[in-house]
């Protein structure tokens, strides 16, 4: 994840912890079971809804989906075990999974990504977007998406300028 414009920063950070490290406990000395993925949607919030950032559009990369899938089959990822609204969700009806993908793999998947975005949208002001996408190393056509969010942040700038959004 990153603000346009931006070297890699903290924000993009989020997404490498929450994807590769989903099931992992971090060490805090105030607080030693916070889940990983638990402490990147808190920071994600955090930076979402920080003054200075209101009007930032961002660009979520829910990386190193290939370990999610990997953890996920193996039984290692018990989402449920931190996030008990997961054993109520279901999989949103335009989601499109990746040939041949699991449905245990999709369902893990969306359900981060979903959480990301019902932080994005609780505030409902449309003065920034997040703009999600699944992606691992060898994702070639990830590059193609990128740069069509990165037209759409630009072009939603303009017009919100010249006061046509």
């Amino acid at each position: 994840m990153g603000c346009l414009g931006n070297s890699k920063t903290e924000d993009q950070r989020i997404d490498e912890k929450a994807q590769r490290e989903a099931n992992k406990k971090i060490e805090k000395q105030e607080d030693n079971n916070t889940n990983r993925l638990r402490e990147a949607l808190d920071l994600f919030r955090s930076i979402w809804n920080n003054r200075w950032l209101r009007t930032i559009s961002v660009i979520l990369f829910l990386n190193k989906q290939d370990m999610l899938a990997e953890k996920v089959l193996a039984g290692k990822s018990k989402i449920e075990d931190y996030f008990p609204e997961y054993a109520r969700y279901t999989i949103p009806n335009e989601a499109t999974p990746e040939p041949g993908e699991d449905p245990r793999v999709t369902r893990a998947k969306f359900f981060i990504r979903d959480e990301f975005l019902r932080i994005s949208t609780a505030s409902g002001d449309g003065r920034h977007y997040c703009y999600p996408h699944f992606t691992c190393a060898v994702d070639t056509e990830n590059i193609r998406r990128v740069f069509n969010d990165c037209r759409d942040i630009i072009q939603r700038m303009h017009l919100r300028q010249y006061e046509l959004l």
